[in-house]
């Protein structure tokens, strides 16, 4: 039962970032814009943890799987939106922050590995 709610709260999060990368940034005073490259990196750090807590996928399932869905958001704000459109730099963003997470996720592990 435990290992449904975490893929619940995975796929619930997976929506709720979509939707964040498709709707419309409304000026509120902060320029987000200059910021852009920063939060695709952040989210897909913190996506790409969530996806390897709640499904523990293979590297090379969740390489597919998080590189894949940059892609396709990118798509996505091109085709579906006339406000946003789709950059190459974000989905290096995007790349980037996976790569990050895995990079801290293996060196974590192996120092784990290390103290034990």
């Amino acid at each position: 039962m435990k290992r449904h709610l975490y893929h619940a709260i995975c796929l619930l999060v997976f929506t709720g970032a979509t939707y964040g990368f498709l709707m419309e940034v409304k000026s509120s005073g902060l320029n987000l814009n200059s910021y852009d490259k920063h939060l695709h990196f952040l989210i897909f750090f913190c996506l790409t943890a969530l996806l390897q807590w709640s499904y523990k996928p293979k590297l090379w399932q969740a390489v597919v799987i998080m590189a894949g869905y940059g892609v396709a958001i990118e798509f996505l704000q091109q085709y579906l939106t006339s406000y946003r459109r789709a950059e190459f730099m974000d989905w290096v963003a995007d790349v980037s922050g996976m790569a990050a997470f895995y990079l801290c996720y293996f060196a974590v592990k192996k120092w784990r590995n290390r103290t034990q």
